[in-house]
């Protein structure tokens, strides 16, 4: 894995300079008012040459909002997007677009008919290792792959820790680990005034196995980090053990049902 290639989510600006240092110069920034579940910040705090992400769910008067703000936006490299309001009113200019709808981006022909319409495509990691071969060999242009993160579950609008909190009369907190327990699966819970956000509690590394894919038709390799420091960061990237396997070897489960005490049913 190229790390001139590497797209890396930015917590704190302190941390450009030191991922620098070591060769990475594509940053993501979480845009404030616009994202959920990572650290958020202004315009006006964000570099020129940066990505913007903006991952959640808009209605009519965010809509509205992102109008107002699009010509300071079109200063950047280009922005990754879930929600395809953010399509429709960037669609016309020269911005680039990256489409990231992990639930979706699950095959070879839904990602080429997106890149028809953008820039580029987030492929999921969601899916087997065939599953992700067979796209990366089949795509029409280069696409982003996600090789280190915490997956998000699920997005809310609802503010669910506030809500579970003061219906228990527990002190407030605006993030939780959560244990389900048929799964005994941990989940992250993050919250903010825009809704609560779960992610897998656990790093998925698909870093050493991304190196057996085709880099012709990789953009970016995106890493997502929402709470180690930039040492263990530099660690992971230099080919430390951290995280799991993920969905590589596994399955995708439909049904409850199908886990047993030892696991996902054969």
């Amino acid at each position: 894995m190229k790390k001139q290639k590497i797209l890396i989510n930015i917590n704190n600006l302190d941390e450009i300079n030191e991922y620098k240092k070591i060769g990475i110069n594509n940053f993501l920034f979480a845009l404030e008012g616009f994202s959920v579940g990572y650290n958020s910040f202004e315009l006006s705090d964000i570099p020129d040459d940066s990505y913007i992400l903006m991952n959640r769910v808009l209605d009519s008067k965010d809509i509205d909002k992102l109008k107002l703000i699009k010509d300071e936006i079109l200063k950047y490299k280009g922005i990754i997007f879930e929600d395809l309001g953010v399509y429709q009113i960037f669609k016309d200019s020269d911005i680039e677009l990256i489409w990231n709808q992990a639930h979706f981006a699950t095959n070879l022909n839904s990602i080429n008919v997106w890149l028809d319409k953008v820039n580029s495509a987030v492929v999921s990691n969601e899916i087997t290792s065939s599953e992700i071969e067979t796209i990366i060999n089949g795509v029409k242009k280069e696409v982003v792959f996600n090789v280190f993160g915490k997956n998000m579950i699920m997005y809310s609008r609802r503010t669910l820790l506030s809500n579970f909190n003061k219906y228990n009369e527990l002190e407030k907190y605006n993030d939780m680990v959560l244990t389900e327990k048929h799964t005994n699966n941990n989940f992250l819970v993050k919250e903010s005034e825009y809704g609560s956000a779960f992610f897998n509690n656990e790093y998925f590394n698909y870093i050493e196995y991304s190196k057996t894919l085709n880099d012709d038709n990789i953009k970016y390799y995106l890493v997502l980090n929402l709470d180690l420091d930039i040492d263990t960061v530099k660690e992971v990237l230099d080919g430390k053990e951290l995280g799991n396997d993920g969905f590589l070897n596994k399955r995708t489960v439909y049904r409850m049902s199908e886990y047993t005490d030892r696991g996902v049913k054969a």
